[in-house]
């Protein structure tokens, strides 16, 4: 696989930044030990090196090193790279490395900047949090007036790394923070230097499209935990353990893409103190386009989120949108891979999968297609979905079909039949609960043909379900997308290699 070989990254790995000084390097002996003041200071080198600075101040400024455990309320972040593999693929291992550096030092500026504190980085995810009781800025604070600043600020501080992952995936110079420290700003400086590469090196574009992107997803949770020391003598680390990192961790992983889902307790502190309306206003003011008429509650939407992989575990919690422009930036992607031909059909087809439930985006989606006059064959797909209700349209043209037709093409948007695709997705992967039967013993032979005779009837139910839910998967699912398809194959036969025949609003 090719790899991006136009940036040296040797060049400036060894790079001193303005006001870098470095200590030189320490010569061992041949016995592999130097003199005991060497040793000294290399470990005093080592622990500089490798200690977090920011627990190191936060521990000067309390005065001592809080030897036993508290629980308290803190706000808890994790972010993670969607489909890293793909963006390493590209890379050779040192330009992965100088790549989620400079990323990570980005993100790290956005939380210093805020007063978070960087908890842990493992590979492709990165965990921090707000509050505590070394934590500055609510130490000295009430519960009453901690709870919503961590909320506050951890909420802001979600958005603003999104933000800063958009101006990275632009390379767009303002990326670059001009307030950090020499040394984040080289590292940032790497990252951003590769990023551009990909963007700017067109004899990469037939094998990395233009439109790789880094996409991350960041989840946050608020509540109590306990925060302290952990780990055996010589492998302590500041961290924190409790229900809250495990609701963080979850609304990570169930969070959209270029998105950030937060914990229905967490978004009721923000809505009680006037944030929720506030970001409202900020978001819309920044959207350029369709965005700019968003609701609170699609802007905020607060949803019952069940996890196949932890034993269908269900939590309420709210998927927040953090790109003012994404609809803007589906439209091009979409069009940047009709542009690819037929190779493209299948990425155009997932993204509209993926962002089905999203009403503007699903409109962006419309207008974009119809204005490269595609057509969609809405009527066809209203019929597979609601037969009855299409006989009923067909009754109210006097069973002409080519008027029903009509009427439905120009009456159900294509958001409209993702609701009722949606209607039974919801239906079929609603998990039945076991049957409460009465287990009261009277005799032996009673009691137990009762409980066999639960289990026949639990096992018939699970097996409809699961049936219903194969249907939905095998027939339902992809039917109204062979649909959506086979319009897309339609007209880039009727439009061999045409390109870019509009622009995005």
């Amino acid at each position: 696989m090719q790899k991006m070989d136009e940036v040296d990254i040797s060049d400036f790995l060894d790079e001193e930044a303005p006001g870098d000084s470095r200590e030189p390097e320490f010569s061992q002996s041949a016995s592999g030990f130097g003199p005991l003041e060497e040793n000294d200071s290399l470990k005093t080198r080592i622990a500089g090196f490798y200690i977090n600075k920011q627990l190191e101040d936060s521990i000067l400024q309390h005065g001592l090193i809080p030897e036993h455990p508290s629980e308290t309320t803190i706000g808890v972040g994790f972010i993670d790279i969607v489909d890293y593999s793909y963006i390493s693929s590209w890379l050779s291992p040192k330009e992965n490395q100088v790549f989620l550096n400079g990323l990570y030092s980005a993100f790290h500026h956005v939380l210093k900047k805020r007063g978070g504190y960087l908890n842990k980085i493992s590979g492709d995810s990165l965990m921090f949090h707000f509050g505590g009781i070394i934590d500055p800025l609510t130490k000295d604070l009430s519960p009453e007036e901690s709870n919503p600043l961590i909320a506050r600020l951890l909420f802001l501080t979600c958005i603003e790394i999104q933000e800063s992952c958009r101006l990275f995936n632009r390379a767009d110079e303002d990326f670059i923070p001009t307030n950090a420290d020499a040394v984040s700003r080289r590292s940032i400086g790497q990252a951003f230097s590769i990023i551009r590469n990909l963007r700017e090196n067109l004899s990469l574009i037939t094998g990395i499209d233009a439109l790789f992107q880094v996409r991350i997803r960041i989840g946050a949770a608020l509540g109590e935990v306990c925060i302290g020391n952990f780990g055996p003598e010589g492998a302590r680390q500041w961290d924190v353990i409790g229900l809250p990192v495990i609701e963080a961790r979850r609304m990570e992983a169930s969070a959209p893409v270029d998105g950030v889902r937060i914990t229905k307790a967490l978004f009721e502190v923000l809505d009680r103190t006037g944030l929720v309306e506030q970001y409202l206003a900020h978001f819309k003011n920044q959207a350029s386009g369709f965005y700019q008429i968003i609701k609170s509650e699609e802007l905020f939407m607060i949803r019952e989120v069940v996890l196949k992989d932890k034993r269908n575990v269900s939590f309420e919690s709210c998927a927040v949108q953090a790109n003012p422009d994404l609809p803007e930036d589906v439209w091009r992607s979409v069009e940047a891979r009709l542009d690819m031909g037929e190779s493209g059909i299948d990425a155009i087809l997932d993204l509209i999968k993926y962002y089905r439930g999203n009403r503007l985006v699903t409109s962006a989606i419309e207008e974009l297609f119809r204005e490269r006059e595609i057509p969609l064959r809405k009527a066809a797909i209203f019929r597979l979905l609601a037969p009855e209700h299409y006989r009923e349209l067909l009754e109210q043209n006097n069973g002409s079909e080519s008027a029903a037709d009509k009427s439905a093409e120009e009456t159900l948007s294509l958001y409209r039949l993702f609701l009722i695709l949606g209607s039974y997705q919801d239906r079929v992967k609603r998990v039945e609960k076991p049957r409460v039967t009465d287990c009261s013993f009277i005799e032996y032979d009673s009691w137990l043909a009762g409980k066999l005779q639960g289990f026949t009837v639990d096992y018939k139910d699970a097996q409809r379900q699961s049936e219903s839910v194969r249907y939905f998967n095998q027939v339902m699912l992809p039917s109204v997308f062979a649909y959506l398809e086979a319009a897309l194959r339609e007209y880039l036969a009727a439009h061999p290699g045409e390109i870019g025949i509009t622009d995005c609003p």
